[in-house]
């Protein structure tokens, strides 16, 4: 009798063995898929974070040409010089070229910045599940 008790041990012990072999296969292929995982999102937060430092960029070199553009009007006023309707001319072209170039750093402003909250809203409802579910 205690021959087969031994031998039910032994069985069972040996489909214990078997399954926790394959949770390990499972745990390494999570793994795979995490590591992964994170590197998409890292990769993907780091183009992003590239995108808003571009942004930066584009948004301070457009406050310096508007201080530029100020500067120049103030330098045109100053001067007094004696054909107003040329000056009136080159700043009125002037202009129109600033408020296109803000319009397009406006434009671009509200595309990333949309997209910048929806991807932190679905990252933030991402890490809440993960949360959720330890």
């Amino acid at each position: 009798m205690a021959t087969r008790v031994h031998s039910s041990l032994h069985a069972d012990h040996t489909c214990w063995q078997e399954e926790a072999e394959m949770w390990q296969i499972d745990v390494e292929q999570w793994e795979k898929e995490q590591a992964k995982m994170l590197a998409d999102v890292e990769s993907a937060l780091s183009a992003e974070l590239s995108g808003i430092q571009e942004h930066a960029r584009s948004i301070a070199q457009h406050q310096q040409r508007v201080r530029q553009h100020e500067l120049f009007i103030g330098d045109l006023e100053r001067s007094g010089r004696d054909n107003p309707t040329e000056i009136e001319a080159r700043l009125a072209e002037d202009h129109v070229n600033e408020s296109k170039n803000h319009s397009q750093v406006r434009k671009a402003h509200e595309r990333l910045k949309r997209y910048h909250h929806r991807a932190m809203a679905r990252l933030a409802v991402v890490l809440r599940s993960l949360d959720q579910e330890a």
